[in-house]
């Protein structure tokens, strides 16, 4: 369990954890089981930091673009590297397979740049507005929410490509997995936003679901650009839903 523990914060954080771990192929779905908590974990320490912000007194416009650079950091932006990259690809204007070939490119396009920066301005205003008026409690289930979105995107899912990364993972979450894990991100919102716990879940679903399905009849499965796109878009809308 340990193991498969850490394997969540390795693949979802840029976090320096201690030791090593030899990781089988089948622990990468099982890590799935603990995706909420990861999120949990990040929505705690952005939490945190953003009351001892107001504790201060730090303008809430700073505090804003601090805790968006914090996701940032620790996070590594490999979500939002996948939002760029699967952006790219799906409006490229060509072929399946030029859509997996560029959505490989290391630089972003310009239609990736755009998802980047409409992403980051939707987080600053939801922040923003967070700040101002004290809901600071639910921030903590967006995280958890948002991460169980990429479990529920990776269910029975196809994997386009005849190899890669997401080829020990994608499409091996099994049902309990799938269930234990959105069971511990509704009660994370259930104690700390119980208000929210509908919309939350009602918005992660059927964002989660229109992307897949876009992703599948646009390139034939869902890669880890997807999940990562999936995960930003879903951080996103429930941020400004608060």
């Amino acid at each position: 369990m340990l193991r498969t523990i850490r394997l969540a914060f390795v693949f979802l954080t840029r976090l320096p954890l201690p030791g090593r771990a030899d990781y089988q192929e089948g622990d990468f779905p099982k890590s799935f089981l603990y995706f909420p908590l990861v999120g949990l974990s990040l929505g705690l320490f952005l939490a945190g930091l953003a009351w001892a912000f107001i504790w201060v007194g730090v303008d809430d416009r700073v505090s804003a673009f601090i805790l968006i650079f914090t996701i940032v950091m620790v996070t590594g932006g490999l979500h939002l590297d996948g939002l760029a990259d699967m952006v790219d690809g799906f409006f490229c204007g060509k072929g399946t397979d030029d859509m997996l070939r560029i959505m490989r490119e290391p630089s972003a396009g310009p239609f990736g740049m755009t998802a980047i920066f409409l992403v980051l301005i939707g987080k600053f205003a939801a922040l923003w507005h967070i700040l101002e008026f004290g809901n600071i409690a639910n921030i903590i289930p967006v995280f958890a929410m948002s991460r169980w979105g990429m479990a529920f995107a990776s269910f029975e899912a196809v994997y386009p490509r005849p190899a890669g990364a997401g080829k020990a993972f994608i499409g091996k979450v099994s049902p309990l997995t799938l269930i234990y894990s959105l069971v511990f991100a509704l009660l994370v919102t259930f104690y700390f936003a119980r208000k929210q716990l509908v919309v939350f879940f009602v918005v992660t679903f059927f964002i989660t679901y229109a992307v897949r399905h876009i992703s599948d009849a646009k390139i034939g499965g869902v890669t880890g650009d997807v999940l990562g796109a999936i995960n930003e878009v879903l951080e996103t809308t429930l941020l400004l839903a608060i």
